[in-house]
């Protein structure tokens, strides 16, 4: 099946793999990323139920998924409004706030499942008195260096047409 430029349909995959590696310049997704995958890991500690992973992955998406969407239109937004206009900073900053309520979300959801005093305490025992915390120092080191020292491997805009 092609869609309506001629291309096939798997080649869709392709833009979008390249979308999410626009993103993955973005410092903040970045960040979330980071955040992500410590989560996750401290879960596999925690051991969540089939539910509670469901959920938990739920608000990993929608925090991921929105910060997409806020770089999107942070593009779109500099495209049609290359210089200042109130407009599209309320645009732009509307787009942040989304991705700001969609964190928020996330970590009220963390409270929900990790925020059970008894098995915390055991589960945090278990990592600071085990191998565990080698791992979670490496993930915390590594986030920290993904988040902040990626490189930006900016993209120079292509030349516009009739120029030379």
């Amino acid at each position: 099946m092609k869609n309506s430029k001629g291309h096939p349909f798997l080649k869709s995959f392709l833009y979008a793999g390249r979308g999410i590696a626009l993103c993955i310049r973005q410092r903040n997704m970045r960040f979330h990323i980071s955040c992500a995958v410590w989560v996750t890991a401290f879960s596999l500690v925690y051991r969540l139920t089939a539910m509670e992973y469901g959920l938990l992955f739920f608000a990993i998406g929608l925090v991921l998924a929105l910060e997409a969407v806020n770089t999107a239109l942070e593009h779109l937004t500099d495209l049609v409004s290359p210089g200042y206009h109130p407009l599209a900073g309320m645009a732009k900053d509307a787009a942040a706030g989304a991705v700001l309520i969609g964190a928020l979300t996330a970590v009220a959801v963390g409270f929900a499942l990790f925020f059970h005093l008894p098995k915390l305490t055991d589960v945090l025992l278990l990592i600071v008195t085990s191998w565990r915390l080698a791992v979670f120092g490496a993930l915390t080191a590594a986030g920290a260096l993904f988040t902040f020292a990626y490189p930006q491997n900016r993209r120079k805009e292509p030349p516009s047409k009739g120029t030379s």
